[in-house]
């Protein structure tokens, strides 16, 4: 800037280098420039998978035998239907559900960022609850927790609620749903709590059966049936097992 100038004009100077200042820069950080280098993973560890037809249809048949309702008092469910398992059927579904096991605990450990030590780990189980629900209209599981340290939800049919599902205008878990919860919910909502999922025929869940969910009624004509279990983790090395009788720590709870 020469000494020579006005004072008008070192202004108009000092205005025009700003202006070439703030023009040369971005009005904002681009969020593709910034680089995620981690994130936190935390939380259950929940899977979804497709189960083999021998186990679908082994659980159907054997369903059908035993007696309306028996279970109805030891789980939490509103329903008219909850059958409980014989121990026969029970020695046959921990062969038949092994392989499942096996790939939640793999599942499990490297969402854990674990190696699995046979020292320390296992794979080994006991079955100490199995059961099946015939849930029809209008009934419904309400919020609640399973005994044990494994449970799951095996759908082996499911009636169509996609008009209902459709038709459905709230905020809430829609129709026919079950849903998963898991912590409480933030404001804002930086982070969701409830996951939902509409029960498709052949799928099972496996969660930590702790886990509090729920499930919520439907009122289109027909019934959902669903297969549900708790197991216990051995000490490495156990054989698997079927628990000779349930106790408190198989009951539902709510």
């Amino acid at each position: 800037m020469s000494e020579k100038m006005t004072s008008e004009e070192k202004d108009a100077e000092i205005k025009r280098l700003t202006k070439q200042i703030m023009d040369s820069q971005p009005k904002e950080v681009p969020h593709r420039n910034v680089k995620k280098e981690g994130q936190l993973y935390f939380g259950p560890y929940v899977p979804l998978c497709k189960v083999h037809d021998s186990l679908l249809r082994g659980l159907l048949k054997r369903g059908e035998t035993l007696t309306p309702g028996d279970r109805n008092s030891t789980l939490a469910g509103h329903l008219t239907d909850q059958r409980g398992y014989t121990k026969e059927d029970k020695e046959w579904f921990i062969k038949e559900f092994k392989p499942y096991v096996n790939w939640y605990i793999d599942g499990a450990m490297e969402w854990s960022g674990l190696k699995f030590d046979p020292n320390q780990h296992t794979t080994s189980f006991t079955l100490i609850d199995l059961w099946i629900n015939y849930m029809k209209e209008h009934e419904y599981n309400p919020e609640h927790t399973h005994g044990g340290q494994l449970s799951w939800v095996i759908f082996l049919k499911t009636p169509n609620v996609e008009e209902e599902q459709k038709a459905y205008k709230g905020t809430a878990t829609p129709p026919g749903s079950i849903a998963f919860h898991y912590g409480e919910p933030q404001h804002p909502k930086w982070a969701d709590h409830t996951f939902n999922y509409q029960p498709q025929e052949g799928y099972m869940w496996v969660f930590p059966a702790q886990l509090r969910h729920q499930v919520m009624p439907f009122h289109t004509e027909g019934t959902r049936i669903s297969v549900s279990g708790n197991l216990f983790l051995n000490p490495p090395g156990s054989p698997d097992a079927v628990s000779d009788k349930y106790d408190h720590y198989t009951q539902d709870r709510i």
